[in-house]
């Protein structure tokens, strides 16, 4: 036995002996699995510097953690249908292994998703848990929605939802429970005349670095992703966040985009679309629809 595992043993044996035990077991092994990737868990959490090849000076990348591209966190229903508001809920996700639970307002890929991307990608240049500024002007800018009053507010909508929620991921084959983050930890404001927020100043939770240790994490090419349908990004998301993306289940899709749709054959035209669109986009050489429901797809 190594003298690290040794001190986790014994801390692990410590923790069990006091009524907090649970959540210093859970920091052992999130601490455990970061000295394991290399990363020091007493540190600061810079993106860009701990992952200079993927990240670093990248304009054209968006990065999203494996656990949430694969799971239902942002969902792909129809934009008539009420967003739900969760309760520590288990989402579904692609993998038995690990489970997300997950309490606020639903989110979904059409704007959601890509908006915490960017904002992201803001905030890779500063340790996480340090603010950043952004603008909402700059924002519409990136994620290419034209500059109206809608825009404006739809996306301050999103950057609402994304603070005000809870996510607790568990991942047993590796860091075990990611601690409860929000998406956005905090954030403070610059208000126009009308009260209306027009400058962002954000906090990341440093816990997401549980997500990310390891290159667990998928890198989108961002024009060509943040202009794909909803259910073709969740697509998208899946095949990215392998490098040898086995056949997936048409119906196992439909839960990983949370969509309502029970009708098989709508369902299946949707999927074919989604083929389609992820293929001329070039995110993969072949991606179809085969005769068992099967999503088939070849990275090139």
């Amino acid at each position: 036995m190594t003298s690290t595992m040794k001190l986790a043993a014994d801390l692990a044996r410590s923790a069990l002996s006091n009524p907090r035990g649970t959540g210093q077991i859970d920091r052992i092994q999130r601490n455990a699995y970061l000295n394991g990737k290399g990363i020091k868990p007493t540190g600061q959490f810079q993106l860009d510097l701990i992952f200079p090849d993927t990240m670093g000076d990248r304009e054209d990348m968006r990065h999203i953690p494996n656990d949430y591209a694969r799971s239902s966190i942002f969902t792909a229903r129809n934009k008539r249908e009420p967003r739900r508001t969760l309760m520590h809920e288990k989402l579904f996700h692609y993998n038995e292994h690990v489970s997300i639970l997950y309490t606020g307002i639903e989110l979904r890929a059409e704007d959601d998703e890509i908006v915490w991307l960017q904002i992201l990608k803001y905030g890779e240049s500063v340790p996480l848990g340090e603010p950043f500024e952004f603008g909402v002007k700059d924002l519409l800018r990136a994620v290419d929605w034209s500059k109206n009053g809608r825009n404006y507010d739809r996306a301050r909508e999103c950057i609402t939802r994304l603070k005000a929620n809870e996510v607790l991921a568990l991942n047993t084959k590796a860091y075990g429970k990611s601690g409860a983050t929000s998406l956005i930890q905090n954030y403070t404001t610059v208000n126009d005349a009308e009260g209306k927020p027009t400058q962002y100043r954000v906090w990341m939770d440093p816990n997401l670095i549980v997500l990310f240790a390891g290159n667990t994490f998928t890198s989108h090419s961002w024009e060509v992703y943040r202009d794909l349908s909803p259910v073709a990004r969740r697509l998208a998301d899946y095949i990215e966040s392998h490098r040898h993306p086995y056949p997936l289940a048409a119906e196992k899709f439909r839960q990983m985009c949370g969509s309502m749709d029970s009708n098989a054959r709508s369902w299946r035209q949707t999927v074919k679309k989604a083929c389609s669109e992820v293929q001329e986009a070039k995110i993969a050489a072949l991606v179809t629809l085969d005769g068992k429901d099967q999503i088939c797809c070849v990275r090139e």
